[in-house]
């Protein structure tokens, strides 16, 4: 048992020197640097800009549509100061008003693409006008004209 030990020291002692042997290089420590520095600049920049993307969320489709008439209006009060700039201005008004429409038209809340129902019925919120009350009363008869 005894020479056990002294072979297991000798054999942990080599393992350490060959590590030494392969340590690395400082060029390799300057890489490390470099790296460590980018990745830093790559997760500042990556906060920034999720903090601008939860601005730009708190934005809503009417207030896009707001300023794009602000924009628009605004645009013409340029005219005689730079009419270059009312140019684009106005372009940009235009822009932004067609996408904003675009997107009050075609985008809709998760919650109104669900039609919420209730014993299979479907659950409406509001009256239903005169020409659904007598289409569904002419339904429910079957077709028919009551007698």
């Amino acid at each position: 048992m005894g020479e056990q030990q002294p072979d297991r020291l000798k054999d942990e002692i080599e393992e350490i020197l060959n590590k030494i042997e392969h340590f690395p290089k400082p060029e390799s420590a300057r890489a490390r640097a470099r790296r460590r520095a980018l990745r830093r600049s790559a997760d500042a920049i990556a906060s920034a800009q999720r903090a601008a993307a939860r601005q730009l969320a708190r934005i809503s489709v009417s207030q896009l549509m707001l300023l794009s008439f602000v924009v628009i209006i605004g645009s013409l009060f340029f005219r005689r100061l730079h009419p270059l700039a009312m140019q684009w201005l106005l372009y940009a008004g235009i822009v932004l008003f067609v996408s904003s429409f675009a997107m009050l038209v075609f985008m809709r809340s998760p919650g109104a693409r669900q039609q919420q129902r209730w014993r299979g019925r479907r659950i409406e919120y509001r009256a239903p006008s005169l020409w659904e009350r007598l289409r569904s009363r002419y339904r429910d008869r079957g077709g028919r004209p009551r007698r």
